[in-house]
């Protein structure tokens, strides 16, 4: 990790520490509003059970490769505030909006 003489880490080296979320909505977002999907039981799976309306973790975007939790973008649009990661990224300014996409170019 990068950080100065007196050991405070530098701008580089915090960011990488922060949230990444998709900087769009994919093409195929399970949040776009003419989806099939079933959402409120997608959000049940990852919902807090001990305070209702809040998650325990973020949906990762599909985009992304396997190894890279980038937020969704659609799920971040609805509930940036109700998960912990999400409000303490926002508050430290630690959110970084980022534009990957593994299916570029490759026909589906």
């Amino acid at each position: 990790m990068g950080a100065d003489e007196k050991g405070v880490p530098s701008v580089r080296a915090t960011r990488a520490a922060g949230l990444e979320v998709q900087d769009r909505m994919c093409e195929s977002c399970i949040y776009r509003p003419d989806t099939d999907f079933d959402i409120p039981d997608l959000e049940r799976q990852i919902a807090d059970p001990k305070m209702p309306g809040f998650f325990l973790k973020y949906r990762a975007c599909h985009h992304a490769s396997d190894r890279r939790a980038v937020c969704c973008r659609g799920f971040w649009d609805r509930h940036r505030n109700h998960f912990t990661l999400g409000q303490l990224a926002q508050r430290l300014g630690l959110v970084t909006f980022v534009h990957v996409d593994r299916f570029q170019g490759k026909p589906r």
